[in-house]
């Protein structure tokens, strides 16, 4: 995952002018990829589990998530149509707000896999 970015972001910087890399809609693309990952992998691990889950918990969870894809991709749109550097340090926060859940979802996901949980409660607590 950080492969790309520190290519994005030497490339960039090689060509241009420090803003390009704020200024790229890279960030909220990837953000949008990240974010549905992590819905995908923990949606299969729950209907995969043996654990005994909660609607309303998964339910909260996959319109959280959800929320922030769309978060996301108004951001690309938004770089697309009109790039700001308001606009852009707000794309990158959330390219990291994307690789911190992306790691929490993937213990969850581990958790799940295992079949360590008790009770799917508290792993929403994690997430």
């Amino acid at each position: 995952m950080a492969i790309p970015f520190m290519l994005l972001i030497g490339v960039r910087l090689y060509i241009g002018r420090w803003q390009d890399i704020i200024l790229s809609p890279d960030w909220s693309l990837a953000s949008c990829l990240i974010f549905g990952q992590i819905t995908s992998k923990v949606s299969k691990a729950v209907a995969n589990s043996s654990v005994k889950t909660s609607q309303q918990y998964f339910g909260l969870y996959t319109a959280k998530r959800f929320l922030f894809v769309v978060i996301a991709v108004a951001f690309y749109f938004g770089m697309l149509a009109k790039p700001t550097m308001g606009l852009g340090y707000t794309q990158i926060i959330l390219f990291f707000i994307a690789s911190y859940f992306h790691f929490s979802d993937g213990f969850t996901t581990s958790l799940l896999q295992k079949g360590v949980v008790n009770n799917l409660s508290l792993v929403y607590v994690v997430i």
